[in-house]
């Protein structure tokens, strides 16, 4: 399949144009000028996706990002067939950071800065390939007015298991008549964060067995039955946070809930269970007392135990269904990241700091 790219940049293009063409994306440049020519071009080459720089000094100023993005999506309404996944593309990481919640204005799938698209390009060409199958998947069972809930491939036997509340989300009207917002529902909320699906650092915490063990993937093709195989699974490696627990309790231990269990006890009981496989304890925040890792510290990655970390505030719009977030101690302590925090933990980590 030829994945159509039209990347919008007034400035020079061949390197992101080579990087992306060499990971089988066929990347046209449109250099902007005025809004009209630009948008009349972009609409001329039919692109599957639309990549642009968000700083686009053309057309007196009435051409950058957001508005052109604003042109489509509100077009899309009219058009909905004609649904095209955009993504933003930045110069600086600074103005990535400072612009990237417009994922959460309806305007872009994702934001990317340059630096991170070069060292990352398998991963984002591969984000893109994914946005533009998924459009065209999710606009067929629109169309058919099948159920969108199709598009997380749900085992069965843990479907009672999932809040009901992501099911509701997905049969609302808004998600049955836009491609996009159904796309970034699933992208955003679901796949991406903690919570009803978790990546390999997260499982590999809550396991607690290092990913550098030795027989760890053997260990992974266990847990095959629950890894998750819906929309972006093919960027994004996940495995149904509920699945892994049954799966425990069903194949390895049925007496003690996998969240209760220190490190150096799942270790024992794995071994147990499979003799064969060379296995090694997870190594995980070392102000750790309890060694019961269940998630990552959201600045190291180390495993951590919710209960010794400390909490980063969330925003109020975020879903029930995704985790907290956690920082590590000598993450807040060497990176300053106090302001990061509820009011509850700041002064609790203070209290700490003070006793170390």
């Amino acid at each position: 399949m030829v994945y159509k790219v039209v990347y919008i940049e007034d400035q020079a293009a061949d390197s992101v144009i080579h990087d992306l063409n060499q990971l089988g994306l066929d990347v046209e440049h449109c250099k902007p000028t005025s809004f009209s020519e630009t948008t009349k071009k972009v609409d001329e080459m039919k692109p599957d996706l639309i990549l642009m720089d968000y700083r686009l000094m053309a057309g007196g100023g009435e051409v950058d990002a957001p508005s052109i993005a604003q042109y489509y999506r509100s077009s899309f309404i009219d058009r909905p067939e004609q649904c095209t996944p955009i993504v933003l593309l930045s110069n600086d990481n600074k103005i990535h950071d400072y612009y990237r919640d417009f994922t959460s204005h309806d305007l872009f799938d994702f934001s990317i800065s340059k630096e991170n698209l070069s060292e990352n390009k398998e991963k984002y060409s591969s984000l893109m390939k994914e946005l533009i199958n998924s459009y065209t998947e999710i606009a067929h069972l629109q169309d058919s007015n099948s159920s969108l809930v199709k598009l997380l491939s749900i085992p069965e036997s843990i479907e009672d298991d999932i809040d009901p509340r992501i099911i509701e989300t997905l049969e609302r009207k808004k998600y049955k008549s836009s491609t996009y917002l159904t796309s970034s529902f699933i992208l955003n909320n679901v796949v991406k964060p903690i919570g009803v699906l978790i990546g390999e650092d997260v499982l590999s915490a809550r396991l607690g067995i290092s990913t550098k063990s030795e027989d760890w993937h053997s260990l992974l093709d266990k847990l095959k039955n629950w890894q998750y195989t819906g929309l972006y699974s093919e960027t994004y490696k996940r495995w149904w946070a509920a699945g892994v627990e049954e799966w425990w309790s069903n194949q390895v231990d049925s007496k003690s809930h996998l969240r209760r269990l220190n490190s150096q006890e799942k270790l024992t009981l794995l071994n147990a269970k499979f003799e064969e496989y060379d296995l090694k304890k997870i190594d995980g925040d070392p102000q750790s007392i309890t060694n019961s890792f269940w998630t990552i510290c959201q600045s190291s990655f180390v495993a951590v135990d919710p209960s010794e970390a400390f909490e980063i505030a969330i925003d109020l719009t975020q879903y029930p269904w995704i985790d907290s977030q956690f920082l590590s101690y000598e993450s807040v302590r060497s990176s300053d990241l106090i302001e990061k925090l509820t009011d509850f933990e700041r002064i609790r980590y203070k209290e700490q700091a003070r006793s170390v």
